[in-house]
């Protein structure tokens, strides 16, 4: 996104890339960048990067800024509400699908929560952080760091470990992606047919994630994860032989899209309803719906150059969750 000064008015003219996705509810708000700022402290969260890499929680009481700013926000953002003089475009935007989830309870294992699907009852409001080689996913509600992954070096395709907390002997699993990063492909912690003969030790697959190019470089997005059976759990798809993989058995699972945006010409871009969570224009920008259905399963988006909103609920998981995001972090071949 770029921002020009224009000699004969006091306002900022944005041009957008012809791929890139904004939140046409802010725009339509009139929402500036730099309140925004303030409104990403919710929640007590202060972050720090250091020597391009490592994400460090900042104690409270060392930053006396930002215990003012924490003091005069004390609640997580609210959705805010409809003007009643929304215009024709906002209209077309207009939804009450997206909820919060509210009083998160975690009843069992941090790590049990990490690879269960997400309660029922409204989305899970996360940040995402990047520092690149490695991501860090962070509850909002509890202030609580939920996963760490690291993409391995030396690779051309994307593929990453993912670990709860950021202790590598609590590796969860990983996500595999192909040369042009149009295909991943996520696992959990179990081993390969190769390294054990024992099915009960063999890896499962959690979902396979599908990218095409259309209209102007945009993306199209389709993921298919397990179906959840009547005990709560994922159904197994052990990584045994080819017939016995997600790609090969479509009828037990959940097929997930994107959300198509829509072009918005007084804008000059296209743009979709983020419910005022995302701040800045970018091609990485997604909703996920299960397909015929409005209501959003993931919402994905971009805020600064290292940080970007994670929205989340049910059927999805906090890895599932987190490896759709990390899939988003490559290159596409075909698309930016």
């Amino acid at each position: 996104m770029n921002q020009n000064q224009d000699d004969n008015s006091s306002d900022d003219v944005i041009q957008f890339e012809d791929n890139e996705i904004i939140d046409f509810y802010n725009m339509e708000q009139k929402t500036s960048p730099k309140d925004n700022k303030i409104q990403q402290q919710e929640h007590n969260i202060a972050y720090e990067l250091k020597n391009s890499s490592q994400l460090m929680l900042i104690q409270e009481q060392s930053h006396p800024k930002q215990q003012q700013m924490q003091q005069s926000q004390k609640s997580p953002i609210p959705i805010k509400q409809h003007q009643k003089s929304d215009s024709p475009e906002l209209q077309k935007f207009k939804d009450n699908n997206y909820t919060i989830l509210q009083n998160l309870q975690i009843d069992f294992s941090l790590e049990q929560f990490l690879i269960s699907p997400a309660p029922k009852g409204g989305m899970i409001q996360c940040r995402f952080y990047r520092a690149s080689p490695k991501f860090t996913l962070f509850l909002e509600q509890f202030n609580n760091i939920l996963l760490n992954a690291e993409k391995k070096s030396f690779q051309i395709k994307g593929s990453y470990k993912i670990y709860a907390k950021g202790k590598k002997e609590q590796y969860l699993g990983k996500i595999k992606g192909d040369f042009m990063g149009l295909k991943y492909l996520l696992y959990d912690n179990g081993k390969t047919a190769k390294k054990s003969k024992d099915i009960n030790q063999l890896r499962k697959e959690l979902g396979v994630i599908y990218y095409q190019p259309y209209e102007k470089k945009l993306r199209s997005i389709q993921t298919f994860i397990p179906q959840i059976t009547s005990s709560g759990q994922l159904y197994e798809f052990k990584n045994q032989k080819p017939y016995t993989s997600i790609i090969n058995n479509l009828d037990n699972v959940i097929e997930l899209i994107n959300r198509k945006p829509q072009w918005i010409s007084s804008y000059k871009a296209y743009g979709l309803n983020f419910y005022g969570r995302i701040f800045t224009s970018s091609v990485k920008n997604f909703i996920l719906t299960e397909r015929g259905s409005e209501i959003p399963v993931m919402l994905f988006g971009k805020n600064d150059d290292r940080e970007f909103v994670l929205d989340f609920s049910y059927p999805l998981t906090p890895v599932q969750a987190f490896c759709i995001a990390l899939s988003s972090m490559d290159h596409k071949f075909g698309c930016k």
